[in-house]
């Protein structure tokens, strides 16, 4: 029995179709003899899981385990990104190969490998190729392609996924992530390649097609980045820890640069190192609060005023403040409402601000950031995916106009001020963050007493984050079914309260659950569900996440503040808080019961 036969009724159609490429394709046959031992010891949930379907680019490009398979990064799915995002390239710009494609990479175990493979495949498709000497920031990618006038970007980098997982993350001539039609556009392009064309990276190097860049473009980035600064307040005690990550190269020489002397790294974690030894789990991830523990253990131990903390390739940033000797954490939204407020704030108090200046935001991050710009009488954006790329479309959108971006942010703890990248960055969110807090600190005061205030004045949000894991192919199949049902039988209520709107972003319909009422949303197409529950700004999305196997729950909840006393607001805040703790419970069982 050959090595097709031998598949039949143990793997899916899909996974027979191409497992029968990989054995047969020239552009496969590294791995050949890897995939024939695999079919011959049986392996058939392996080959399942790696084969049953071709890896898609989702909100953050191409990412998943690292091995062999069509649902694997490797130098396959890698080349072929990299050769596709050429001819594409191509498609769009005669003189792209002479604008050239900018490479960079974070820490992870394979990054550097991996994005010298892709250095040499540009390179061998004609391409001028700019290669990072070392890992840097994601964001500092950003701001390269935009510097250097490129044609298009590469990053090879899985954020904050676990140790095993990388990625191919491909940005445009704007600076901001490929996102519909062009994301799409490029993996057609893969899909039809059958030689992936390469060059050796030495001789490539030797003779000046591939360019070696650092020290130059650092400079200029990093002088971007301290443009944004909004105040000189610099008496504040930092702890930093980059998690073992990129943003040791960002994120610190930037705070550094703006006159904050007294930071205190966690040494061990900045060892740069993709197994992410001293992170629990390995999940090396700002959003994990034990990911924060050596950051937080010494930012009270050596009572310093907050503790920053990025994830591998520092677009992420997490914040905790040092509240009266116990930690406090910032989540995403709460980050991003007070670098908004301390923008618009100066702006204001400069006489600068305008009707013109408009904030950003995605449709899973809190409406305090609407409620904020419309206080100071800005604009605000919020018809957008799940994604900053979809922010940086914005963004290359309204460069020919009068409008005046201020800062876009979104839940999961990206954060950007300024239009020198079109993406998340760290960095920038930190030097908001920390002058903010050093500016109240003059006056006795913390972020989290700032955002007290804020919640005072605007009500109170309170934001929850919840997945449920379904790994594999079995997982990738459930995810469909359930929202599949979700979509042809919604809920009339979920967690105990009644849907008052439904609204589907495949159809982009939104229903009025009590008058039958439809009217169009104003956004491009996602596999993404919305459920309000009696008030716009309490309503729970639900979505495949685009990067990892999970389906993900957000729910937001507003209540107006019931004082302006502090202590009663942070009460409000714990109740309202175990509420929606049992809430999610709730949902999870209530949703994956579904399918």
């Amino acid at each position: 029995m050959d090595l097709i036969e031998k598949l039949n009724g143990n793997v899916s159609e899909s996974a027979k179709d191409n497992i029968r490429r990989w054995l047969t394709e020239d552009k496969f046959s590294d791995y050949r003899d890897e995939l024939s031992t695999m079919i011959e010891q049986e392996k058939w949930v392996d080959l399942e899981d790696a084969f049953f379907k071709i890896i898609e680019f989702g909100t953050g490009g191409r990412r998943g385990v690292t091995g062999i398979g069509s649902n694997r990064i490797n130098r396959v799915t890698i080349g072929e990104s990299a050769q596709a995002l050429c001819e594409y390239a191509r498609s769009f710009n005669p003189n792209a190969p002479q604008d050239g494609i900018v490479i960079a990479c974070d820490t992870r175990l394979t990054s550097e490998e991996l994005s010298k493979y892709a250095a040499s495949v540009c390179a061998a498709n004609g391409f001028k190729v700019y290669l990072f000497d070392s890992f840097r920031a994601t964001p500092e990618l950003s701001f390269a392609v935009r510097y250097l006038k490129a044609a298009a970007g590469i990053v090879i980098s899985a954020s904050h996924n676990p140790p095993a997982d990388n990625g191919f993350k491909a940005y445009w001539k704007d600076g901001g992530q490929l996102v519909p039609p062009h994301d799409k556009g490029v993996l057609d392009a893969a899909n039809n390649i059958n030689e992936i064309k390469t060059i050796d990276f030495d001789t490539a190097v030797d003779e000046g097609i591939i360019n070696i860049i650092g020290e130059e473009v650092d400079r200029h980035y990093y002088e971007a980045v301290l443009g944004e600064s909004m105040g000189d307040a610099r008496d504040l005690h930092i702890v930093y820890s980059p998690l073992h990550g990129a943003g040791q190269t960002s994120v610190l020489p930037i705070l550094r640069n703006a006159g904050f002397s007294r930071i205190d790294t966690v040494s061990e974690q900045m060892v740069p190192d993709g197994n992410f030894p001293t992170v629990p789990g390995g999940k090396s991830n700002p959003e994990e609060r034990a990911a924060n523990d050596m950051a937080v253990d010494l930012m009270i131990k050596n009572g310093a005023d907050i503790a920053i903390t990025n994830d591998p390739d520092a677009d992420r940033i997490g914040v905790i403040v040092n509240q009266n000797g116990k930690p406090v954490y910032l989540n995403g939204n709460q980050s991003a409402v007070l670098a908004a407020d301390f923008s618009l704030k100066q702006l204001k108090k400069s006489g600068k601000l305008t009707s013109d200046h408009f904030l950003a935001k995605t449709i899973v991050t809190t409406d305090m950031l609407t409620a904020l710009s419309d206080g100071y009488g800005a604009k605000m954006y919020t018809n957008m995916l799940v994604g900053f790329k979809y922010i940086g479309e914005l963004l290359s959108q309204k460069e020919s106009t009068d409008e005046t971006f201020v800062i876009g942010g979104e839940e999961s703890y990206g954060l950007l001020k300024g239009t020198y990248a079109h993406d998340k960055d760290g960095a920038v969110g930190a030097l908001l963050l920390a002058e903010y807090a050093a500016e109240l600190k003059q006056s006795g005061k913390t972020l989290y007493d700032k955002l007290l205030e804020l919640f005072s004045k605007y009500g109170v949000y309170q934001e929850k984050l919840a997945s449920v894991s379904l790994p594999g192919a079995n997982g990738f199949t459930r995810m469909q079914s359930i929202m599949s049902e979700i979509r042809n039988n919604p809920p009339k209520v979920l967690a105990g309260y009644e849907v008052s709107a439904f609204s589907d972003y495949q159809t982009l319909i939104k229903t009025d659950i009590l008058d039958g009422d439809t009217e169009q949303i104003d956004c491009i197409k996602g596999n993404v569900v919305v459920f309000e529950l009696g008030d716009h700004r309490r309503r729970v999305t639900v979505r495949p996440s685009g990067t990892e196997p999970k389906l993900k729950f957000y729910l937001q909840w507003y209540e107006e503040a019931r004082s302006n006393d502090s202590v009663e607001i942070e009460n409000q805040i714990r109740k309202l808080d175990s509420e929606l703790s049992d809430m999610i419970t709730a949902l999870e069982k209530q949703i994956t019961a579904i399918a």
